[in-house]
Order: structure tokens, then sequence, then C-alpha cells
């Protein structure tokens, strides 16, 4: 628990998802984070029903009393997290892969914003990383939040679940986003609460979005290319960023909630 606020009680279950052996290298990383993160009082790590490295690469996180496995087989990642959700026994719900890495304060500051602006539902924004986890670049998240940004009351979850059909990474989270358009109120915090790590083996790399978080990495990359793209980026993000995610125009009719007359003054 945090020392800043001691007698808060976590409001937050964390969803992980590592079901192949791809996120083994990474996982420990996640876990970790998220364990830190004052938060989070239950963790659902979901893992494949065959799974034999867990144990190994999570050592002594293994043991902490929030952490609870969820053994499954394969299946679409929306019905795996379908499925997780009906073990999450508190209010709120975030999303991570097992890959990517919370920034410290990740749901205290999404809880803080969520009471400020009344919303169901708190996207954050996010670095992009390399594949070792160096932040790399600003990302805009100006139309859709990662889906490992994402924390959401569970009440609206069980009424609006992720369709289980296999979608890739990108399109089962654009699908649940415009679904949901008109039932559930969604602000955007924007502050950078994720690292993203773009990796050559992720289930999203053949996505046009992926495509290009993979070109501005690999170029980021490059010795002294990286500083100048770090700088662009912010630079970019800090004159474009909202309170609000754009609404795209091919999606249909916009029904976001507006928060822009709103003091959203949170407190790192």
């Amino acid at each position: 628990m945090s020392n800043n606020q001691p007698d808060r009680q976590p409001e937050v279950a964390a969803i992980v998802t590592a079901m192949t052996d791809a996120e083994q290298p990474f996982v420990r990383d996640t876990v970790e984070a998220i364990l830190a993160d004052p938060g989070i009082g239950q963790v659902v790590l979901c893992i494949e029903q065959q799974n034999t490295w867990i144990e190994a690469v999570l050592g002594d996180l293994i043991s902490d009393p929030r952490l609870e496995r969820l053994q499954i087989p394969l299946m679409p990642l929306g019905a795996v997290r379908n499925q997780a959700l009906q073990q999450v026994r508190l209010p709120w719900v975030a999303y991570c892969d097992g890959d990517d890495v919370w920034c410290q304060g990740k749901t205290l500051t999404q809880l803080n914003y969520a009471k400020i602006t009344g919303c169901d539902f708190v996207g954050a924004d996010n670095y992009l990383t390399n594949e070792q986890g160096k932040i790399r670049a600003f990302a805009m998240s100006l139309y859709l939040p990662m889906p490992s940004a994402w924390m959401v009351k569970t009440a609206v979850m069980r009424a609006h679940p992720f369709n289980q059909v296999p979608f890739s990474v990108q399109e089962e989270a654009g699908e649940w986003w415009i679904r949901t358009s008109g039932h559930v109120s969604k602000a955007r915090c924007p502050k950078m609460l994720l690292r993203y790590r773009v990796r050559s083996s992720s289930l999203s790399e053949k996505t046009p979005s992926m495509r290009r978080k993979t070109q501005i990495v690999n170029l980021a990359n490059i010795p002294g290319l990286g500083a100048v793209i770090f700088a662009v980026t912010w630079c970019i993000w800090l004159f474009t960023r909202k309170n609000t995610f754009i609404w795209n125009e091919g999606w249909g009719e916009q029904s976001v909630h507006n928060v822009d007359n709103v003091d959203l003054e949170i407190k790192n």
C-alpha cells in the first residue's frame, strides 16, 4: 500500500493476459509493476492451461496473496478476458497485456480522474518502448487508448463484455469501443500511464497502427535519431492532448463523455 494513502482500500482488479510463450521474457516486469500499484487489490493472471514456466518466471511474486492464476485453453483474447472477469471481486477492472508495463501510480491516477469526471471508463496515454523496454517515443492516443491503459467499472464490463470472436488485439478493442458508444461514458486521462512494448512477435504487428508504431520505434533505435524522435513526439503529444478522445467520423454517431468544462487537475 502507498505510504501517501495508507488507509485507502484497493478498488481495482487487474486482468493480465499471458497466454503464449511469447510473453515469458516480459511478464515478470508486467506483474511486478501491477502489484506495486497501490490501487490494486486483486490480480487475475490468465495463462494457458499447459503452462510450465510461470512459477519460475515470477519467482517470489507468485506468493503475493492478491495474485490468482486462471489456467484455461487457448482462445480469442476477448473470451479470455471475459472468463477472467468472472473472478473479479472489486468495483473497477484494469487490463494489461503480459508484455506491457504500467507506470507508477496508474490506477490511483485513473481513480481520481474517474471521481472528478463521473465517467465509467478512463483511458490513459502511453509511451512506446522497444522490445528491451526502453522508452523511445510518446504515443498520441487520440482516438482509442491501448487496452493495457483501460480502467473500467466492473459492472460496465459485465454488461458489455468483449466480443469473443477471434479479433486481433486492436480490432477487438475497437469493436468494443464502437459498440459501447452511447452506453458507456468515457474520459481520457492525458497522462503517460503505460509503457507499451513494441515487439516483432506481437499479435497486433500486422495492423496499420502497429506497423506505424514499429516504424517509429525502429527509427528511434538508431543512434542519434532517438533523442530527436522522443522530443518531436513529446511536442506533438503536449500540444494535441485533450481530456476527451477524438471520434473517428467513420465509426458512426459520436457519443463520448464531454469533460471539457471540468477541472481535471490531477496531482501526480
